[in-house]
């Protein structure tokens, strides 16, 4: 019992350095189970305790993201074991149909470290005017990305940082509008007392910051060109979820899903009609989704309202798989640009209490169980899976479907009382 007691003691400790950290860059630090349900270090059995956390806010380049702290206490067979690990993730899901996939990783021995071997989709080796970003990184992209915006993505400024500024282990992948990345430093990660290293902590929020910014800011450049930009990569994006995943999270998401045609079934009966989901994405590039649409319907609601039901997928390696179904619609009023916020109780980079959100709005999606979020001159309401029950049953989709013009006519009765 003195063992856990000290274990137990590490984690606190852990948890009191991470607060300070967050507290000093402006983040906020939050539990953030390994999965849903999982046991709290003080309830778990053994002599070796773990505990997770994310400080989630505002990262350099300016994109919202997370890091993922793990940390692991204790003795094994008379072994003190003090561990840490840290992955920044954040969501991109405005990406899809301009780079559906992009990975960099060492390129050197002991690489399949960071290979995220989930899946073994095909794809292709990318290489720029660089020797030594080709030295020291492999590259990869879906098959079919457009190499116009890629060569745009990858400025002269961007590589050569790439090449000489980052960490040796430093890797991160954008898949499907998931971005991830790491820089392990098994070579020097650790404080001589086990705890936590804020350096490591601000070396990976730097480093991946960046790239997701740099993602984030050239995806956006595309918004006030007059017009809906095309979807430079919308084949290879349709290839890219459209092919069968292997590994883990292939198994997971076929064992989930089996042979689906609920979609088809839910949608025809109700007047659905589909269209391209890359499309839809470049509509709504300044709006805040949860999940990047694999399957996208138009058709309108009862009260004649026209929306986009779309069915959407988020996974990657840390997080696992989560499924989502929503809507989005235009929000009619004035002040519908200046309407800016995401709320959702669950999802982390969200707020629990956003700035700007009417209060009769946000009751309206608390009490249909829905996510909300507003950008763009549009609003989406979603529901979403827990991440282990499988797809939305559609069931709970009619109820979205049900509650969605309440919500509508209250971001409508906002858009309208702003200047």
């Amino acid at each position: 019992m003195l063992g856990d007691e000290v274990a137990l003691e590490q984690l606190r400790q852990c948890e009191r350095d991470l607060q300070a950290y967050a507290d000093e860059r402006g983040l906020t630090l939050r539990t953030d189970p390994a999965f849903p349900g999982a046991q709290p270090p003080e309830e778990q059995i053994g002599p070796v305790k773990h505990a997770v956390w994310s400080l989630v806010g505002e990262m350099p380049g300016g994109a919202v993201a997370r890091l993922r702290h793990q940390a692991i206490f204790g003795e094994m067979i008379g072994v003190d074991v003090a561990g840490h690990h840290t992955v920044m993730v954040t969501r991109l899901p405005q990406t899809v149909g301009l780079v559906p996939m992009l990975s960099l990783r060492p390129d050197e021995f002991g690489a399949g470290l960071f290979q995220w071997t989930g899946d073994g989709r095909a794809r292709q080796e990318q290489t720029f005017e660089s020797l030594e970003l080709e030295r020291r990184y492999l590259i990869e992209v879906a098959k079919g990305q457009d190499q116009q915006w890629l060569y745009r993505l990858f400025t002269p400024t961007l590589i050569d940082w790439l090449a000489s500024s980052t960490p040796p282990d430093f890797a991160f992948r954008l898949s499907s509008g998931s971005f991830g990345c790491e820089a392990p430093q098994w070579r020097g990660q650790y404080r001589a007392d086990g705890q936590v290293d804020s350096d490591h902590l601000d070396l990976l929020a730097e480093s991946g910051g960046k790239v997701a910014g740099r993602l984030r800011d050239e995806v956006l450049e595309q918004v006030g060109l007059g017009h809906v930009p095309a979807a430079r990569s919308g084949d290879a994006n349709a290839d890219w979820t459209g092919k069968k995943k292997r590994g883990l999270l292939g198994f997971v998401s076929r064992a989930l899903a089996g042979k689906d045609d609920s979609v088809r079934e839910f949608t025809e009966p109700r007047g659905f009609v589909p269209v391209d989901p890359s499309a839809f994405h470049m509509a709504h590039l300044e709006l805040p989704l949860p999940a990047a649409a694999d399957q996208v319907f138009e058709g309108r609601l009862a009260d004649g309202r026209e929306v986009n039901l779309a069915w959407m997928e988020y996974e990657n390696e840390i997080d696992g798989l989560r499924y989502y179904v929503a809507l989005v619609s235009p929000i009619k009023g004035p002040g519908a640009a200046g309407m800016n916020f995401w709320l959702d109780d669950q999802e982390l980079l969200a707020s629990e209490d956003p700035p700007g959100i009417d209060a009769d709005l946000a009751q309206k999606a608390r009490g249909a169980g829905l996510g909300l979020s507003t950008g763009g001159g549009a609003i989406c309401v979603y529901v979403s899976s827990d991440g282990w029950s499988g797809r939305i049953p559609g069931l709970d989709i009619d109820r979205m479907i049900e509650a969605a013009p309440a919500i509508f006519n209250a971001a409508d009765r906002q858009a309208s009382q702003r200047d």
